[in-house]
């Protein structure tokens, strides 16, 4: 019989050379024992494979999957087929764990019979070395589901990240949850997860170390980036919808989008800033506000076989003027 595994790790990586010795590191120094971590290697054409290869070789805990280039989301997915722990946690390739992550994060499930537990991170700066402190700002304690759920649809109190906090297996499984093939997947899939869990512990300890450097995510800003961040808002409403539940965080949700508005907003202009060409900016910035709008009509209807609605009108790189000729029909 196989031994019984509390923690299944994964860890997506890409082309991170520079980084991943450090984060694989942090792995192998948990204080915690009980734990496997699945490295799914999506396709790197750098020395990532290699460096992956030499920690599988030299710990019995941690596993490799190869597959071909097919985004972190994908990468998740696999991981969590093969996991076999009773909890799942996740960590960026380019990251890095304090030694009591596992450990406090494991505890607190248990001692709470939580199906989710959150802790707080440092935004790490890797030019300067230069760790920064990031609250939750929720008051550490043991929430329903429905009230954690709450904060996560608002975004105040704790944010949609997969890395600070360890799920119940079962709520991936039972509930059939798969990662979505786009960037910002976290956004799209966290609520649901919070949907279906009954206990939510916020622990104020400062355990994950997120690293901030030049060619991460919300660096490198563009067109599909942000298109995908308007399009998980577009995934929330329609599994609320689904649920019955709109109604009834109507109000908060109206309240991300306005913030999720200003925050592409001034992605999208930077975009156009770094690339100095500012053709574009003007209908880029009204389809940011008409999608989100459309999203978030009191007259949306979303399809029933459209579970990854498409922004209605969807931003361009610059240069391009001519977002409304192109836009979607309902």
């Amino acid at each position: 019989m196989n031994e019984q595994i509390d923690i299944s790790l994964i860890i997506p990586v890409y082309n991170v050379e520079k980084y991943l010795k450090r984060t694989l590191e942090s792995v192998e120094n948990q204080t915690f024992k009980n734990f496997e971590v699945i490295i799914v290697n999506d396709g790197s054409t750098d020395k990532s494979l290699e460096i992956i290869q030499e920690f599988v070789n030299k710990n019995n805990n941690f596993i490799l999957i190869n597959q071909e280039n097919s985004g972190v989301g994908a990468a998740r997915n696999a991981g969590i087929k093969i996991s076999r722990g009773i909890y799942i946690a996740f960590l960026d390739s380019d990251d890095f764990l304090e030694p009591d992550y596992l450990e406090k994060l494991y505890h607190a499930a248990i001692k709470t019979g939580s199906d989710i537990v959150c802790c707080n991170f440092y935004f790490y700066f890797e030019s300067t070395k230069l760790k920064i402190y990031c609250p939750i700002n929720t008051i550490p304690g043991v929430y329903s589901g429905e009230k954690a759920l709450k904060k996560i649809t608002s975004c105040i109190g704790t944010f949609a990240f997969l890395w600070n906090k360890i799920f119940k297996r079962k709520l991936f499984v039972n509930h059939k949850i798969e990662f979505y093939n786009m960037y910002f997947e976290d956004s799209a899939t966290a609520p649901q997860l919070f949907f279906y869990a009954n206990i939510v512990t916020f622990i104020p300890d400062v355990l994950y170390n997120y690293v901030m450097r030049d060619t991460s995510i919300l660096h490198t800003m563009n067109a599909r980036k942000i298109n995908d961040f308007m399009k998980s808002l577009g995934i929330m409403r329609n599994f609320y919808e689904k649920k019955g539940i709109y109604k009834k965080y109507k109000r908060r949700m109206k309240g991300y989008a306005g913030r999720l508005n200003f925050i592409i907003s001034y992605d999208l202009f930077m975009m156009h800033f770094k690339s100095a060409n500012f053709k574009g900016l003007i209908n880029n910035i009204k389809a940011i506000r008409k999608s989100i709008k459309h999203f978030m009509s009191d007259n949306y209807v979303p399809n029933p076989k459209e579970n990854c609605p498409e922004p209605m009108y969807p931003v361009k790189d610059p240069g391009c003027d001519d977002n409304n000729k192109n836009k979607k029909s309902k």
